[in-house]
């Protein structure tokens, strides 16, 4: 198919002081066979070799744009959007990356399905010195697609059954048509409307699509760095004399937290998923109807599901939350505790069966150095697992 009429592609890759992992990101994008491609960097006024590294790349495809000063987060990726024109868009993390073939395999499904979001389940890789010495993939061995309805996924999330990473979010194993962003624009000025704007961008695409497609086979690898924002606040414990990106990213300016929404003492956001859904929720009213008038009761008693009840400060941060709602504490508590125990007696045979479909590798084995060298073992193994099924199925005739 010639290069016009292929559905234009444009990979954002929005990045800040991290000249380290960006080099093979890039790689996992300039690997993309496909011709209407273009990859934009959207450099936050980097201090580092960022721009050098982009330099290095001979490809015609590549723009680099820079915001000439230091700009929040979604600042940042508003920026870069308002250098898209049209046509349809993908945003990666700069330690994250590309499947081979994921944009020629994406540019497939989006004329065979006529939607106009498509989310994709992500590889995930841990890059050397983030939770061991040597490099760490794990991939989803599921195939096929499905066409979801935005709004029955979006209630899941919100009910505490699904996972914001479920939704037809524009980040790392997201595409989304630009019309889209174009239309939430129109209704609220600007797409970001929170300071997390990869749940933002879930949330707000929920609530505007009638549908998208889910594909169970990864297109994309979500890495996992020292620069991780959502790794270092909600997994790992912080080392003494390291570098917390989550306090020196609630420390720079940014799009206020929802009024709704405490912060925890110490200015940080509280370590629960579903506070963040929450509040990118609120921040994105306007697109949908009224919300239920026992939200907070509902959201409290989900929160309190997540935890054992160790996280004092999370503990702390939802009595907050109930005072400022006129939410009775110890009711949600009690019923956040029941509804752990319910989740996990349901929950578990699945839990199972989930890691029984997941393969990983390790670096010491497969050399898997970076995410670039990540994404071509996730190519290699899932062609050969390929291999192996159709040779099973050619000697069952």
């Amino acid at each position: 198919m010639a290069a016009e009429t292929l559905p234009k592609f444009t990979v954002i890759v929005p990045t800040r002081a991290r000249a380290d992992v960006l080099h093979a990101a890039l790689k996992t994008v300039v690997a993309q066979d496909y011709d209407n491609l273009e990859i934009l960097v959207s450099d936050n006024f980097s201090e580092d070799d960022t721009a050098e590294v982009v330099g290095s790349f001979d490809d015609p495809r590549i723009r680099y744009i820079n915001t000439g000063r230091r700009l929040s987060m979604s600042h940042n990726w508003e920026f870069a959007l308002s250098h898209v024109a049209g046509g349809w868009v993908a945003i990666i993390g700069d330690d994250d990356g590309l499947i081979p073939d994921a944009i020629a395999r994406t540019s497939e499904l989006v004329t065979q399905s006529g939607v106009s979001a498509i989310r994709s389940s992500t590889c995930k890789y841990k890059w050397p010195g983030a939770g061991g010495r040597s490099g760490r993939l794990t991939i989803p061995m599921q195939s096929g697609t499905e066409l979801r309805s935005s709004s029955e996924w979006l209630r899941r999330a919100m009910a505490g059954n699904a996972s914001y990473m479920d939704l037809p979010m524009l980040y790392t194993g997201g595409f989304v048509d630009m019309d889209i962003m174009h239309a939430i624009r129109q209704r609220t000025g600007s797409f970001y409307r929170s300071s997390n704007p990869d749940v933002y961008s879930a949330v707000a695409i929920a609530s505007i699509t009638e549908n998208y497609l889910y594909s169970r086979e990864p297109l994309a690898i979500s890495g996992i760095s020292r620069h991780s924002i959502g790794t270092s606040h909600f997994s790992r414990p912080q080392r003494d004399g390291e570098v917390n990106p989550v306090k020196h990213f609630m420390s720079e300016p940014n799009i206020p937290f929802h009024s709704d929404i405490p912060v925890c003492s110490d200015g940080t956001i509280p370590r629960s998923g579903q506070v963040i859904l929450l509040e990118s929720y609120l921040q994105s009213a306007s697109l949908r109807g009224p919300a239920p008038n026992n939200l907070h009761k509902r959201q409290l008693e989900i929160i309190a599901a997540e935890k054992s009840g160790k996280d004092k400060d999370l503990k702390k941060w939802m009595l907050d939350y109930s005072l400022q709602h006129g939410v009775d504490f110890a009711s949600a508590l009690r019923r956040g505790f029941v509804r752990r125990m319910c989740k996990a007696f349901i929950e578990t045979p699945f839990s199972l069966t989930r890691r029984w479909r997941m393969t990983k590798l390790r670096g010491e084995k497969y050399d898997i150095f970076d995410v670039h060298a990540a994404s071509n073992a996730t190519s290699k193994y899932l062609g050969a697992r390929g291999q192996r099924q159709e040779h099973s199925k050619k000697s069952l005739v």
